[in-house]
């Protein structure tokens, strides 16, 4: 059990700052059109050698092998200009469910960045409660119908390959699907924040996919689905801590250079205050979240990373509008970075589980209070 980054840690987060700043610049965070498939490509490319893309994936698979806390550092590093980046899920996918010849044909285009990959679970009326999914795929001889719809996918209007779970006569059921295959269509959704990303809905209409497409067994896809999401909130987590980070740094630095009657206001008790909950906070929830990397296969790290992804989604929010209310007329420029930071935090809070439904996930596993060691 580990609270903080090794050294080898460290230089990935600092290899990936670097990245992102070569990239970014000092345009800071995007505002206007999302990545074009080469820029992400090129992004993907840069960050493959450092293990980004390879992720926790045994070497025999082509991975990286890297711990949970080194990987969590890669991705933390990503924000908060480029929250959410993604394109690690497909590939673990294939690993742990696809066949030799599908982790063939798909893997090393995705491991070397070259590739994009999209997750689709996500629907209208269903996200995390996967009983609720309601596209389906009908057998016919040696075929799959595919019928049904798909929102908020990320990199759904430039990946080539999607990972889909929809609902056969066997139950939940995880399909390998091009994006060229007939009876897809993708249409562009327009989201508030992370403006750097491609968010598609996927509609499936009388699609047909060959069997060999299933990834993994029929029926089997719930509990692949849900073997992901603890690693998954915890990353959210981390990346919402980076918002938040942001948003303080802004209200420190704002704070250090406006006068109010002479005195800057970094010198006020009220805003010490302010500043002092919500750093210690954030130094709080850190220590959880890497907690949590250490401990993802222990009882009760779905309620714990649950815990930790609300937690740091509400402080996400909670720094953004402290900082907006300390800078007063200056926030009220629709351009100014803070707003930016606070729609990409309204975004982080729903993604990965609305807060809501991820306390009531903690509130049915109350694993915080369960020694993990």
């Amino acid at each position: 059990m580990r609270f903080a980054l090794s050294e080898a840690e460290r230089q990935g987060f600092g290899a990936v700052r670097a990245i992102v700043g070569a990239r970014v610049g000092a345009a800071g965070l995007h505002q206007g059109a999302p990545l074009a498939k080469e820029e992400l490509q090129a992004l993907f490319l840069a960050l493959a050698p450092l293990g980004y893309l390879g992720s926790t994936l045994a070497r025999a698979d082509g991975g990286h092998a890297l711990s949970p806390l080194a990987f969590g550092a890669l991705v933390e590093a990503l924000a908060p200009e480029y929250t959410l980046l993604g394109n690690h899920s497909v590939q673990r996918y294939l690993a742990a469910f696809g066949s030799d010849a599908q982790k063939r044909a798909y893997l090393p285009s995705l491991l070397d960045g070259s590739g994009i990959g999209a997750i689709a679970i996500t629907e209208r009326d269903a996200g995390s409660d996967l009983a609720a999914l309601a596209t389906t795929a009908t057998p016919k001889g040696n075929v799959y119908v595919i019928d049904g719809e798909k929102t908020w996918v990320t990199h759904g209007l430039v990946a080539s390959l999607f990972v889909v779970l929809v609902r056969s006569p066997a139950g939940l059921t995880r399909f390998l699907i091009g994006a060229d295959t007939p009876g897809l269509s993708l249409s562009a959704m327009h989201p508030i924040g992370l403006c750097h990303l491609s968010f598609a809905r996927l509609r499936f209409e009388h699609c047909e996919v060959p069997a060999s497409a299933r990834l993994g067994g029929d029926g089997e896809g719930a509990a692949g689905a849900k073997s992901a999401f603890p690693l998954a909130r915890v990353l959210a987590g981390l990346q919402a801590l980076r918002l938040a980070e942001s948003a303080i740094e802004n209200a420190m630095a704002y704070a250090r250079e406006r006068k109010i009657l002479g005195a800057a206001l970094d010198r006020r008790e009220i805003v010490q205050d302010g500043l002092a909950r919500l750093l210690t906070e954030h130094a709080a929830l850190r220590l959880l979240a890497y907690r949590s990397l250490c401990a993802l296969e222990a009882d009760g790290a779905l309620g714990t990373a649950a815990g930790l992804k609300a937690a740091a989604a509400d402080l996400a929010l909670k720094a953004c509008r402290f900082c907006a209310e300390l800078q007063g007329s200056d926030a009220l420029d629709t351009h100014a970075r803070i707003h930016a930071l606070e729609r990409d935090a309204r975004m982080m809070a729903v993604v990965d589980g609305t807060s809501v439904l991820n306390r009531l996930v903690l509130g049915r596993r109350p694993s915080l209070f369960r020694s993990t060691d």
